[in-house]
């Protein structure tokens, strides 16, 4: 029996509720894992990240093991003076999600609970995700060469605090959009431990689902890989501009390409 014929409407009720982008097309994208086979079941496009039974946690209703690395940079600052982050196991922003496939610590089939069974570390579409821009650090949790997360954004041009660390005095002369959500950015708010999506001065950070839209949500994502702007610096809606007030072209110039994941 298939897991929405043994799970009926409560089931159905149940993801209604959830707080995910109604307007989401993760079928078909390189998000879709459904299909495979659980047992006498088979996988859901939501499966992967999210289950409405025995998940790891209560939120997000996630489903997908977690890593277990402190997640560091090479770098201690960047050129404004901002302190490289530390993305701890106790960080609640949406990045420690993405790392959780991203980082190449854990199987992209290693999830908690499919129609009861364990499902751990089988190997998927080797073809589509081993390649650039899928594993964007080290086993280790090294993300050197990767634009930093989990990290302030100097919101309304005023220094944040944001995961333990505030924007350096040099950053903010060095040009920024005072709010890049009038541009289709998702930015994020620390009150206590808590994260959640929004803005609040003197406490906004980024996050990957600042640029990137794992929903693939067609009201958002304009490029690969599922961005929330194009990769052509010639276009008005160039990513790299929707932050910052002058950008070069990250295709041409890889020393500021957002992620370098051919590490040493």
């Amino acid at each position: 029996m298939s897991l929405w014929r043994a799970s009926g409407l409560g089931v159905v009720c149940w993801f209604l509720a959830l707080p995910l982008p109604a307007t989401g097309q993760v079928d078909g994208s390189k998000h879709d894992f459904s299909g495979r086979d659980a047992g006498d079941a088979r996988s859901g496009p939501c499966t992967f990240c999210h289950t409405p039974h025995h998940a790891y946690q209560t939120r997000l209703a996630w489903n997908h093991t977690l890593s277990r690395n402190t997640h560091r940079w090479t770098r201690l600052a960047s050129a404004g003076g901002t302190p490289y982050p530390t993305i701890g196991l106790n960080w609640q922003g949406p990045s420690k999600f993405c790392l959780s496939c991203h980082d190449g610590s854990v199987a992209i089939g290693d999830i908690a609970w499919f129609n009861g069974q364990a499902w751990t570390g089988r190997p998927i579409d080797p073809d589509d995700h081993d390649g650039d821009n899928v594993q964007i650090g080290t086993a280790t949790g090294n993300l050197m060469n990767n634009h930093p997360v989990a990290f302030p954004y100097p919101f309304g041009g005023l220094p944040s605090t944001y995961n333990g660390v505030t924007t350096g005095a040099g950053a903010l002369a060095s040009g920024w959009q005072p709010d890049p959500t009038a541009n289709g950015i998702r930015l994020f708010k620390q009150t206590g431990s808590a994260v959640t999506a929004g803005t609040a001065v003197g406490a906004t950070g980024i996050e990957c689902s600042s640029c990137h839209d794992p929903h693939n949500a067609p009201s958002n994502v304009e490029d690969d890989p599922f961005l929330r702007g194009s990769t052509d610096s010639r276009d008005s809606n160039y990513i790299c501009r929707k932050c910052h007030l002058a950008m070069g072209d990250y295709r041409s110039d890889d020393s500021l390409h957002p992620h370098r994941p051919r590490l040493p």
